[in-house]
């Protein structure tokens, strides 16, 4: 079913994001992350912010990370940004 969909929303040009349910990662240089489709904050530390997504968790590493914005559809982070990393 899933490989099905796929297809239906490439063949029709619809946006992945909304019409699959992906998360959406936006940096901004190494000083701001905004994540768009998060199912829920994990963790969350000066050095690390942890989030749940529909295909895994994504986890920023930094330091002097903060919580900027958060709201039922994105994260704001912004900080010091090192690495990024999925999991699952």
């Amino acid at each position: 079913m899933d490989k099905l969909r796929r297809k239906i929303v490439a063949a029709m040009e619809l946006p992945k994001d909304i019409t699959l349910d992906l998360p959406v990662l936006v940096l901004t240089g190494d000083e701001e992350a905004l994540v768009r489709n998060h199912k829920g904050l994990l963790e969350y530390g000066a050095d690390f912010v942890r989030l749940k997504t529909s295909i895994g968790a994504v986890k920023i590493f930094g330091t002097d990370l903060m919580l900027k914005e958060i709201t039922t559809e994105s994260v704001f982070v912004a900080g010091k940004i090192d690495k990024v990393t999925w999991e699952g």
